[in-house]
C-alpha cells in the first residue's frame, strides 16, 4: 500500500457532486493518504467538519451571480433550457480561475483525482507533471455507441440490435462531441499556452478518451455497465455513500422521526440541492397528487420553499415539510420516492429499496430516470406533466404496480453492498503503487 501519499481532490457543483469525493476523501484518509478536497467556497464549512483539508476552486456560487447577474434559481432555469450554458457561460468564462486554483493546491501533491468538469484539472496536472485521475459520476460521461446515454435532444438508439444501429450511434456521438468541442475552445488555447496536452469532447464526455488518463468510476455497474467502446482506462468501483448534512453521522430532525413513525410510510418528494432553488410548481403538485391518493406526504423543499410553503400553511396533520433530511434515513421508509433524478439522490433511492418516480429537469438527470425505469425500479415523467396533473396517475401506478416495489427490494442489496468510495480509494492507492 502506498500510504502517505498527498492527494488533491477536485469537483465543483452540486451536493451531488461534492458528496462522493467527501466519501473518497475519507476512504483515502482511512487509507493513511493526506487527501485535499479542492472545490467551490460554499463547501468549505462542509469539507472542514469532516477534519479534511480544503482549498478553493473558483468559481463560487458568488462569483458566478457577481459575473453574471443570476441568482441560483436564475442559472438553474438557464442551464435547464440551453444546454451549452454550462460551459459557455459557467465554466469556460473562470478556467483560467480554475486552473490557477488546482496548480496551487497541487504543489506538492502525488496525485490529481478530479470530476472531468472541473476543466481547469487536467493542464494543471500536466503542467506540474503530475498523474491525473479523471472521475466520471453518472452513466452520462462515459458514452456509447452500444449503451448510448440520453444526451439532450441526441437521436441515439438506445438499444441497438444491429450492426446499422450501432453504427448510427457512432455518428451521433460524433456530432455531441464536435458540439461541445466547439465550446471547449478556450480550453485547447490554454493547453496551447502552457504548452501541455489538451483535451476536446474528451473531456466532459467520453473522459480518458485520447488522453490515456485512467478514469474513476463513482458509479455501480448495475446502474451502467462497462461497454466494449468505453476506454480501457475505464473502472467502474460503484456508488459512495455519503449522507451528512453538517459532518459526522446523519442523524434525523426528531420532529420527523416523531412523524415518519406516527403513521403509514409517506410518499417523500425531494429535488436534491440545486434543483430545490427552482422547483416551479413541483411541490403544490406533489401535495396535491398525495391528497388524491390519500397518502401522507414528506416534503424536503431546501430552505427557502420550506419556509414558503409553511407560510401557506402547508404542514401538520399528514404532512411534513423541511428544508432537508438524510436521504438514507427517511428513503428506506418511503412508500415510494419522488425525486429530480441526480445521481446522489438516484444512488441513495437505489439503495433504498423503494419504487421511484423520476422527474428529470437537466443534464445527467433524463439519462438517470431511462435507466431507473430500465431497472424496472421506477417511472419517468416529465416536469410539465407532473406539474399539469400527471402526478397523481403516475404515482398510482409505481404505488399499486407491484413489480416496481419488487424490482426495488430485489436490487437494493446490491446497491447497499457497494462501497464505491473504499474500492476508489484502494484503487487509487493501486495507481500510486504502481506509479
Amino acid at each position: 500500500m502506498a500510504a502517505g501519499r498527498r492527494i488533491v481532490l477536485a469537483t465543483t457543483g452540486s451536493l451531488g457532486d461534492l458528496h462522493p469525493f467527501l466519501a473518497l476523501a475519507l476512504a483515502l484518509k482511512g487509507l493513511g493518504h493526506a487527501p485535499l478536497l479542492a472545490t467551490h467556497e460554499d463547501h468549505r464549512a462542509k469539507v472542514e467538519a469532516e477534519g479534511l483539508a480544503f482549498a478553493p476552486l473558483r468559481p463560487s456560487t458568488r462569483q458566478i451571480q457577481e459575473r453574471l447577474g443570476l441568482d441560483i434559481a436564475d442559472v438553474f432555469e438557464r442551464m435547464s433550457r440551453d444546454p451549452d450554458f454550462l460551459l459557455r457561460d459557467l465554466q469556460m468564462p473562470f478556467l483560467s480561475e480554475t486552473y490557477e486554483d488546482v496548480r496551487a493546491a497541487a504543489l506538492g501533491a502525488d496525485m490529481v483525482v478530479a470530476h472531468n468538469i472541473v476543466f481547469g484539472a487536467a493542464p494543471a496536472a500536466r503542467a506540474l507533471g503530475l498523474p491525473l485521475v479523471r472521475v466520471a459520476l453518472a452513466p452520462i460521461f462515459m458514452q456509447s455507441a452500444t449503451d448510448p446515454s440520453e444526451t439532450g435532444p441526441a437521436p441515439y438508439v438506445f438499444t441497438p440490435r444491429s450492426a446499422a444501429a450501432i453504427g448510427w450511434n457512432r455518428f451521433v456521438r460524433a456530432l455531441v462531441r464536435g458540439r461541445i468541442a466547439a465550446s471547449l475552445k478556450p480550453l485547447r488555447d490554454l493547453g496551447r499556452r502552457l504548452g501541455v496536452a489538451h483535451a476536446g469532447a474528451d473531456a466532459m464526455f467520453d473522459c480518458g478518451h485520447g488522453d490515456g488518463a485512467p478514469v474513476l468510476g463513482l458509479y455501480s455497474p448495475v446502474f451502467g455497465p462497462v461497454q466494449p467502446d468505453h476506454p480501457p482506462g475505464l473502472t467502474l468501483v460503484g456508488f459512495p455513500s455519503y449522507d451528512s448534512e453538517a459532518g459526522g453521522r446523519p442523524a434525523l430532525d426528531p420532529a420527523l422521526a416523531a412523524f415518519l413513525d406516527a403513521g403509514p410510510a409517506p410518499i417523500v418528494f425531494s429535488l436534491g440541492s440545486f434543483a430545490v432553488h427552482a422547483p416551479g410548481d413541483f411541490y403544490r403538485a406533489s401535495l396535491e397528487a398525495a391528497r388524491v391518493l390519500g397518502r401522507r406526504a414528506l416534503l424536503l423543499a431546501g430552505a427557502e420553499e420550506a419556509e414558503r410553503l409553511a407560510g401557506a400553511g402547508t404542514g401538520g396533520g399528514d404532512v411534513f415539510v423541511g428544508s432537508y433530511a438524510p436521504h438514507s434515513l427517511v428513503f428506506p421508509r418511503a412508500a415510494a420516492i419522488v425525486h429530480h433524478g441526480g445521481i446522489g439522490t438516484t444512488a441513495q433511492a437505489l439503495r433504498s429499496g423503494r419504487p421511484q418516480l423520476v422527474t428529470p429537469f437537466l443534464g445527467d438527470q433524463h439519462d438517470n430516470a431511462r435507466r431507473v425505469r430500465r431497472l424496472g425500479v421506477g417511472r419517468r415523467l416529465r416536469p410539465k406533466r407532473y406539474e399539469r396533473g400527471g402526478a397523481a396517475a403516475a404515482l398510482r401506478a409505481v404505488l399499486e404496480d407491484p413489480a416496481y416495489a419488487a424490482a426495488a427490494r430485489g436490487l437494493a442489496p446490491v446497491f447497499r453492498g457497494e462501497d464505491g468510495a473504499m474500492a476508489g480509494a484502494l484503487h487509487l492507492d493501486e495507481l500510486l503503487r504502481q506509479g
